[in-house]
């Protein structure tokens, strides 16, 4: 399998990392008139070197010179390999020593020594410097790693270099090409005939020809056109390549360096980070909590306060857990690096690893949060899954929300989430085509929401039968939309806890109840109606005439609840035994003659017009007549 990775230059300005390179891959990567007029890097230079058919390395020639660290932080985020250049002729110089702990903070694990102008010293000077690079490498990630000497000029220790980088890079491993695209923009231009281009290092994932991409922060879809690697055209890019993409659907004005080309959906523009910090040993200050800072991320910067969670304050040296709060949104994967400088002067004061892409606002020592944080670093992606199920406490999740949380692929997820559901610790809600997960903590917890609420509306309204189903559904602490919440009360159903009647909700075996009282108002009220007949009184009149207005109310929605009382029409009820009655008049009425009008059917009831009118409107509704004019017919002979 072939396998692509980046190496990136780390030196002072003037201690020939461009030159190095050059010697190395035959190609200059001073591209600008005002680098080559002034000899310095000032824009991130890219070049390439084929060391065999499976083995393709980009590198990366970051600008030495103090005043442009910031771009030497906009092309490390991808580095697989450090390349520590030194001259011969000088010593390591601060900025050397900056870069050095930046590639640490950003986890490079592998690297060489170049020491540059090796034919300008004599041997013991040569020795003398080794051993200086040799202490000032300690504790970092190039201890142990080769010195070698090399002269550009005179091409001498070029092959054993490349050699050297061969043998490293034959133990870093091949990149995952499962994940979400995730690729920071460091350069954008045009090109006539061409369009937008737009560089920088893949990341995560794959980038075909003709896919569908989002650039974020500012969520504007594009395709792309084409691919170049190492300066051929490729169908396909994979992670650890530099590559070069032409987009169509988007201005170069719409884009900046820092933004991030991605898969669509799978990201979420923020004003917070949650990280692990770790402070360098050299780091001029001692952090406080809000202290104004510059973060950089793959290709961004942007300005921000710090705020520790686990700390009063962090000394050189230290780590610890932090809320970064910005000033600018921006996206992040997870545990992708960053660095941190100090707002003024600007040194760098340390970097760690992104833990919480989207976080809530946090306060200093919530236990909650710091548990859950170091889960984040150390969990697995499926313990990562379930944390984030189990914090949720807003609604169902679907799979692209989860897809922005965890930063993990549809793929990674939809085999993750199955091993969940089937350890019983997750719940899938299916309906149709689109699932939502929820935690099975929070499942729990709504069931016995949902039970305690019919408790109580039990012992508060006990002559009702039930709790209008949606009305119930807006008091739980979860937003469930009406198919999610259907998946919950069928398993409520399923397991005899409750009971649904016509969109209404109860305990499993609830029965109404009367105590004396309110079986004497009942039989009163159902005595009302019934001696009225066919011109029944209004219910207003009814219940006003009980000093308990409130008991005579309930009550008369429970005679109207169990069909005790039918509503015919707007302020119209009759008892039930009345209306059977008027329904058996007029059929026997139109068997016997056929038809029945509006003045036969009134004198039929002994009762008016008021009455006879809607009570034959609810007759057509009911199916028994059919009108044609002003005459009735018997609809179900």
């Amino acid at each position: 399998m072939s396998k692509n990775l980046i190496i990136g230059t780390a030196g002072h300005v003037d201690h020939g990392k461009t030159t190095l390179i050059k010697a190395l891959t035959g190609q200059d990567t001073d591209r600008l008139d005002e680098e080559n007029e002034r000899g310095v890097s000032i824009e991130l230079g890219f070049s390439h070197l084929e060391l065999n058919d499976d083995l393709q390395v980009g590198i990366i020639d970051v600008p030495g010179h103090e005043k442009f660290i910031k771009n030497m932080l906009a092309g490390a985020g991808g580095v697989d390999l450090g390349l520590l250049v030194v001259a011969a002729d000088e010593i390591i110089m601060q900025q050397t020593r900056e870069h050095l702990e930046i590639l640490d903070l950003l986890n490079v694990k592998q690297g060489l020594i170049a020491v540059t102008k090796s034919d300008l010293v004599d041997d013991e000077w040569l020795n003398l410097v080794i051993y200086e690079i040799k202490e000032a490498v300690k504790d970092t990630f190039l201890e142990g790693t080769s010195v070698i000497p090399v002269s550009a000029v005179e091409e001498t220790g070029i092959d054993k270099l490349k050699e050297e980088i061969e043998e490293v890079i034959a133990d870093i491993p091949t990149k995952d090409k499962t994940g979400n695209t995730y690729f920071p923009i460091d350069r954008v231009f045009s090109l006539t005939g061409h369009g937008t281009i737009v560089t920088g290092t893949l990341l995560k994932g794959q980038i075909k020809e003709g896919a569908k991409l989002r650039i974020y922060p500012s969520g504007i879809d594009v395709r792309v056109r084409s691919l170049q690697v190492h300066e051929k055209g490729v169908e396909t890019a994979y992670p650890g390549q530099r590559v070069g993409i032409n987009l169509s659907g988007v201005d170069t004005k719409e884009v900046d360096r820092g933004d991030v080309l991605a898969t669509k959906e799978s990201l979420v523009k923020t004003e917070y980070l949650d990280a692990r910090l770790e402070m360098l040993s050299s780091a001029p200050l001692i952090l406080k909590h809000g202290d104004r800072i510059r973060l950089h991320l793959g290709a961004e910067e942007v300005l921000g306060r710090v705020y520790l969670l686990d700390n009063e304050e962090l000394y050189p040296g230290e780590e610890g857990l932090v809320q970064f709060r910005l000033e600018e949104e921006v996206v992040a994967n997870f545990k992708e690096r960053y660095v941190i400088r100090r707002y003024s002067p600007m040194t760098t004061i340390g970097g760690g690893q992104i833990l919480e892409s989207n976080p809530i606002r946090h306060r200093k020592f919530e236990e909650d949060t710091i548990k859950a944080l170091k889960i984040k670093e150390v969990g697995s992606s499926k313990e990562r899954i379930e944390l984030a199920l189990k914090r949720n406490t807003s609604k169902p999740l679907s799979i692209e929300e989860l897809i922005q949380i965890t930063s993990l692929s549809t793929k990674q997820l939809s085999n993750k989430l199955a091993s969940l559901v089937e350890d019983g610790r997750v719940v899938e809600l299916a309906t149709g085509r689109e699932s939502s997960w929820l935690h099975q903590s929070h499942i729990q917890q709504l069931r016995e929401e949902i039970i305690s609420y019919l408790q109580d509306y039990h012992q508060q309204y006990h002559l009702r039968w039930g709790i209008d189903k949606e009305e119930l559904r807006t008091k739980l602490s979860l937003r469930l939309d009406s198919n999610q919440y259907d998946l919950l009360l069928a398993d409520l159903k399923q397991t005899n806890k409750i009971e649904e009647q016509d969109a209404k909700l109860s305990l499993e075996n609830f029965e109404v109840e009367f105590n004396l009282e309110e079986e004497k108002i009942k039989e009163e009220i159902l005595t009302s109606f019934n001696a009225q007949g066919f011109q029944p009184p209004r219910l207003e009149k009814v219940i006003s005439d009980f000093a308990n207005e409130d008991l005579a109310t309930e009550i008369v929605d429970f005679l109207i609840t169990n069909n005790k009382l039918v509503k015919v029409a707007e302020n119209l009820y009759l008892h039930h035994q009345v209306l059977d009655k008027a329904k058996s008049l007029l059929r026997e009425y139109l068997i016997k003659e056929g038809q029945i009008s509006l003045a036969q059917f009134r004198d039929l009831l002994n009762s008016s017009r008021k009455y006879a009118l809607p009570l034959l409107d609810y007759f057509d509704k009911q199916g028994v007549t059919k009108r044609e004019g002003d005459i009735r017919h018997l609809e179900d002979k």
